[in-house]
């Protein structure tokens, strides 16, 4: 097989379009690959419309590397002039518009990034600019954008999450079904909420069944207005770190009680409470035992976080109600009073 036609192969280049010539230079470690088309082509706009060869330009883009050389993608593309008396650039099917990268370079470009921990490693590696590699980013995410399908959306969950140490906010909007982000806000408030909505189109929005949010009021405020049809869901870890800070709030006042009276039992031991137990040093699991298996409010306060577990694992709608309606009323094993008292702070968490 000669190079042309391998390239021909390995580039999967159709009709018009082919590998005129391949040159091979040793000493720079790079191999050049020069594309051209049929001298009968006939060239049209989207429309349809015939358009004649106003010029033709030179273009350059990054492909894959062979065999450790780099490899450069040459091409003369021809210009069409329009009716209008614009001019219009050829599309070429190896590279996305104003990129000097081959389709298949920035595929492999964005797997480098996700197996690396920052863009500038990502750039390193491929011994491109942090611009270059930012711009690679930016096309992937208008492609992904141009073939994504809302068809069959019910289910989305609305988040936020901070960076910088706390001092930059986005706000996301999510496929819970499917696992995958649909958008991106700057900003945890009203406004960025009432934007992820409105990149939904009507009838999309119009199918959703439910939104998981994180039980922030601008979040529900949005979906209510945007969705109203949809139920609002809070999600499983806010509502988890709702019972976790009731059991801190038990800990807190009655570590505070005991040690007017001369009992240190809980000092120092909040942290063991809001651990799993099963992370838990051998030390550490040794002290936590015996705390939850005493008459101690805050032992008490745990059991009722630890048994709401079991609500996450029910399939149906009638069997969580009915464990989440006996959880919520339970009084067995009858505790003291103030056990009781432990169990309605934990409980009021949601």
């Amino acid at each position: 097989m000669r190079d042309t036609e391998f390239y021909q192969h390995i580039l999967g280049l159709k009709t018009p379009w082919k590998v005129e010539a391949v040159h091979l230079d040793t000493g720079s470690k790079s191999v050049e690959v020069q594309v051209g088309y049929a001298q009968d082509t006939l060239w049209a706009s989207e429309a349809g419309e015939r358009l004649p060869v106003h010029d033709h330009v030179e273009r350059c883009w990054r492909h894959l590397d062979t065999c450790g050389f780099e490899t450069l993608l040459v091409c003369r593309v021809p210009r069409l002039r329009t009716p209008e008396g614009k001019v219009e650039t050829v599309p070429v099917p190896w590279a996305g518009k104003r990129s000097r990268f081959t389709l298949l370079y920035e595929r492999f470009a964005i797997e480098v990034l996700l197996a690396c921990r920052s863009v500038s490693a990502a750039a390193e590696l491929l011994g491109l600019s942090w611009d270059q590699l930012q711009a690679i980013m930016e096309r992937a995410v208008e492609r992904g954008l141009e073939r994504r399908d809302l068809a069959g959306l019910r289910y989305v969950g609305m988040d936020e999450k901070s960076f910088a140490k706390g001092q930059s906010d986005v706000s996301l909007l999510n496929d819970l079904e499917v696992g995958r982000v649909l958008e991106v806000e700057e900003g945890n408030h009203r406004e960025a909420a009432d934007r992820l909505f409105a990149t939904l189109p009507a009838e999309v929005r119009e199918a959703i069944a439910a939104v998981c949010i994180d039980m922030s009021g601008h979040f529900a405020e949005a979906a209510r207005e945007a969705v109203p049809k949809a139920a609002l869901v809070p999600d499983r870890f806010h509502i988890s770190a709702h019972l976790n800070d009731g059991v801190a709030a038990v800990h807190r006042e009655e570590n505070r009680r005991l040690q007017k009276l001369g009992d240190e039992r809980l000092k120092g031991t909040q942290r063991l409470f809001g651990f799993d137990p099963d992370q838990l040093e051998e030390e550490q699991a040794v002290r936590f035992a015996e705390l939850k298996g005493s008459d101690l409010k805050s032992a008490r306060a745990w059991a009722i976080k630890e048994v709401f577990r079991r609500f996450w694992y029910y399939r149906y709608e009638g069997s969580a109600r009915k464990f989440f309606k006996e959880w919520y009323g339970s009084r067995e094993p009858q505790p003291a009073a103030s056990d009781a008292e432990s169990g309605e702070d934990v409980k009021a968490a949601l």
